[in-house]
């Protein structure tokens, strides 16, 4: 097994430069590569491999890159594949056969002489690695786009120019129990018809002077509860790569003032874990550390390692790397919750699903734009199932304080290791070590998944996994799956996936408290939803055709999920129900954002509510779609933040007014580790005309990662059939906290709980918010001012509703110009928001410069029941029609 322990470096990527800063003797494989099909060219490896090749017609790629991202980088497509359907344009049986990546490279001569090995980091999903005219490993032993493959061609490799040469063969039926153990997407989307088929992550050389250093790992414990002395532990994996024995010192040194080292003897090609030990160097024991929080708790401080190997007096190779002092635990509060521990303090797990872009393209650019949103919406976690990013992704949880959760995935062939031969199990297990290696030293990383949907379904896979995990002192909790199933091996899990997937009212996520159907606030829920998120106009319109523009339509169903979620059945019947028949796709569009906003704002708040009791976790199925899609998101592919996003983001704020629908009360939640006093709550209930028919203040405080009930609703008669709470909240200076509206029925949903089904609860009846179709028109006005920074303009944008109804939904847009584009990504400090009369709101929004394209800044507003004739504004800004009758 140590022939096929495959090997990762941790450091930061720097491309086609040796003696970096992160890593000695590095070489990143990243531009000028040259892919084509063998049905195009059917020239062997042994003279693709050659300098003298000439690859004529080939196309020019950057990895890493699948195979249809390469085409599409070249441009081979006259069409978007993401428009309609055209995504089914794309099968070829081309992509059934093997595919040629080939890439020139220089070995520059001070490397001469050295070791040299070549190490991919991820192939999809088997290949025949050739160098110089020599196959170097072939397809039986190249295998798995999780393992990190380390290939000695010391041999083959030449003092100038060289030339590797992988034919890439897909992989075959993932998605099913006998397929290859590569990268599924179950229901979430169609499958690229390469199956993600390429290279998905590095491929690098590496020199060494007969030994090397790498895969630090420094494991913090702390005398808890003090924090004072962090205890730290280090260990690297040091190789031998000649024939001969070694004497070699290893070296360390933690942010340029705490130095350690210690000898070594290596046998003949021999692979030694060393540990240094705060018991044996005191030095480990650091005071008044820089300690790691998840960001809401505290600051994600990051630390600085270097190791080095030397022997006979000269270093062989370093590496430098960031980690984070702080210590991941949980704990079982009952057979069915787990609560995650960080630094000794519990931490209410509250995020969204990950998936990277359905043809594996990456994007410094886009990841940091991306984990920027989740934290803008008040998150603490990513999960992944399965979908491992690169080192760039981690690195940006690490700096922005985002933990992590991952592991292996549903739902095909990885679910049923039973059906795995020997060499599939070799790849599972290979798979395993390299990932262990791979992410134990990132700040981020909170808790690893040895299976999705349930535990390995053989027990002898899960041993073998935790033995490799206890073997490479994986630092953080490891689970046995993403489900509630009680493992035979290591017995609860502590987490729940019970649903629901679909549309589900506001209602029900208190009202399943106790766990009877599955879904509702209790346990840890790692995926969970309330179905579709229907993206705005602007963007529908790039991925669907204007005359398929219906809820009905195939277009439409398309850009959906696949088997069960093939539709948006379920959430449109309820929208009809509970809002009215919309009149068109921009009404429609309209009452998906109110429904969006209500429905993803109450699950996460009945998780807030509810949290230690038993209620520790809650992961969005999903935060991000990997296309352009009308499901399980919370911002869409273009990164566009709309109902859904904006109801996270209010649910999830750090102290937090609220009210229950299910106790029919008024209540806080403080997320923060500050317990507060002296504060005013405050409830205003609105009939439609406007008029203000209750009101209630009191004074109320909340201890910190606390909730608190203030006080019941009591019955109120004259209540139109749709009114509005409005929840407010402030502090002892009178300074307002929080504003919180709802909008709620005298008719309540009711939930059919006996045709309960494992991703939905059918309605009996729904609420009714039909009235607000005829809601009065009131006008607005709008001003804003701006503060132009480095890099980032800011604005302050404010609106006040001038007329004598509620402004329901009001919603802010920044374009690039009049009648431009949306700025995308762009960060509103609040959006989709109700308005009393009178009442006047000051909306923070900010971007890069980058993204307005060097045009000016024009603001839009609508309401539902926006009064467009009476409406004023100010500078470079406008109104948009509403949909009131």
């Amino acid at each position: 097994m140590k022939k096929l322990l495959l090997l990762c470096l941790l450091a930061l990527l720097v491309n086609y430069s040796f003696a970096q800063d992160n890593e000695t003797h590095r070489m990143i494989l990243k531009d000028g590569w040259q892919m084509q099909s063998v049905t195009k060219d059917a020239t062997p490896g042994a003279t693709v491999s050659q300098t003298q090749f000439e690859p004529k017609g080939w196309y020019q790629i950057s990895v890493p890159s699948t195979i249809i991202a390469g085409l599409l980088a070249n441009h081979v497509y006259d069409f978007d594949p993401f428009f309609g359907m055209n995504f089914e344009k794309l099968n070829d049986p081309a992509l059934d056969k093997p595919w040629w990546f080939r890439k020139e490279f220089e070995l520059p001569a001070p490397e001469k002489d050295k070791n040299v090995v070549l190490k991919l980091h991820g192939i999809n999903y088997k290949a025949n690695v050739w160098l110089n005219g020599t196959l170097i490993a072939d397809s039986t032993k190249i295998k798995g786009p999780f393992r990190i493959i380390e290939l000695d061609v010391t041999k083959q490799i030449k003092s100038g120019n060289n030339v590797l040469a992988l034919e890439i063969l897909r992989p075959f039926n993932p998605n099913k129990q006998k397929g290859d153990l590569a990268i599924d997407y179950a229901d979430w989307i169609h499958y690229p018809p390469d199956y993600n088929g390429g290279i998905v992550n590095d491929v690098e050389i590496k020199t060494y002077d007969k030994v090397g250093i790498q895969y630090p790992l420094v494991t913090t414990h702390f005398d808890m509860p003090s924090l004072a002395v962090a205890h730290l532990t280090v260990d690297a994996l040091v190789t031998n790569y000649s024939k001969n024995e070694q004497e070699v010192t290893v070296k360390g040194k933690i942010n340029n003032d705490v130095t350690f080292e210690k000898k070594v003897h290596l046998g003949p090609n021999e692979i030694k874990n060393v540990t240094f030990t705060p018991a044996e160097y005191k030095q480990l024991n650091i005071k008044d550390p820089r300690i790691w929080w998840p960001w809401q708790y505290g600051k994600p401080e990051l630390n600085r390692i270097e190791l080095s190997v030397e022997h006979g007096g000269a270093v062989s190779n370093s590496i430098a790397e960031n980690f984070g002092i702080r210590e991941m635990t949980s704990k079982l509060i009952d057979d069915h919750s787990r609560v995650f521990i960080v630094n000794g303090k519990r931490i209410m797990i509250r995020g969204a699903a990950w998936s990277p872009d359905i043809f594996q393209r990456r994007s410094k650019e886009r990841q940091e734009q991306e984990i920027r949103l989740y934290r803008d919406m008040n998150m603490n976690i990513v999960r992944s199932e399965g979908k491992l990013e690169d080192d760039h992704f981690y690195a940006m949880c690490d700096k922005y304080g985002m933990l992590v959760m991952t592991g292996w995935m549903c739902c095909g062939a990885w679910q049923y290791p039973e059906n795995w031969d020997a060499a599939k199990r070799e790849v599972a297990m290979a798979s395993d070590s390299s990932v262990m290696y791979w992410l134990r030293n990132k700040a981020s990383l909170m808790v690893w998944l040895n299976g999705s949907d349930m535990p390995p379904r053989d027990t002898s896979v899960e041993r073998d996994y935790l033995k490799i995990e206890k073997a490479l002192k994986w630092p953080n909790p490891t689970i046995s799956t993403a489900n509630e199933s009680k493992s035979k091996v290591s017995g609860f899990s502590g987490v729940k996936m019970a649903g629901p997937y679909e549309w589900v009212p506001p209602i029900y996520w208190e009202t399943d408290s106790t766990g009877k159907y599955g879904g509702g606030t209790w346990s840890f829920a790692t995926e969970i939803s309330p179905g579709p998120s229907i993206p705005p106009y602007e963007s529908l319109i790039k991925f669907i055709p204007k005359d398929s523009l219906w809820y009905t339509s195939a277009d439409w169903n398309y850009h959906c999920g696949t088997m069960t979620f093939g539709t948006t059945k379920v959430f449109n019947a309820a929208l009809i129900g509970r809002y009215g028949n919309p009149a068109n796709i921009k009404q429609y569009i309209a009452e998906a954002q109110a429904q969006n906003y209500e429905a993803h704002r109450a699950m996460m708040e009945g998780y807030g509510l509810h949290k230690y009791h038993t209620a520790t976790g809650v992961v969005q199925w999903m935060g991000s779609n990997p296309w352009p899609g009308l499901i399980w998101h919370t911002y869409d592919y273009y990164l566009y933040p709309a109902g859904t996003y904006f109801g996270m983001k209010k649910s999830m704020e750090p102290l937090h007014i609220m009210y229950s629908y299910a106790s029919n009360s008024v209540n806080l939640i403080n997320s923060l580790q500050e317990k507060f006093s002296g504060l005013k709550a405050e409830a205003t209930i609105y009939n439609l005309d406007g008029t203000k028919k209750y009101s209630n203040t009191v004074a109320t405080g909340v201890d910190a990662d606390g909730i608190q009930k203030c006080f019941a609703l009591p019955a109120i008669t004259g209540l139109s059939t749709t009114y509005f709470l409005k929840l407010e909240l402030k502090d002892a200076a009178g300074k307002v906290k929080d504003i919180n509206w709802y909008w709620l029925s005298t008719k309540p949903d009711v939930l059919n709980w006996k045709k309960s089904k494992w991703y939905m609860t059918p309605e009996t009846s729904y609420t009714d918010f039909s009235v607000l179709q005829n809601i009065g028109k009131t006008p607005l006005k709008v001003s804003y001012q701006t503060e132009k920074g480095a890099d980032t303009t800011r604005h302050a944008v404010t609106i006040t509703n001038t007329g004598k109804t509620v402004a329901f939904q009001v919603h802010l847009r920044a374009l690039k110009g009049k009648g431009g584009d949306d700025i995308l990504p762009v960060i509103f400090s609040d959006n989709y928001l109700e308005l009393a009369p009178g009442e006047t709101r000051v909306i923070h929004c900010k971007y890069a410069d980058k993204d307005i394209a060097h045009a000016e800044p024009y603001f839009v507003t609508s309401a539902w029941n926006i009064d467009m004739g009476a409406s004023k504004t100010e500078k470079e800004s406008g109104f948009e029609e509403g949909w009131a009758k």
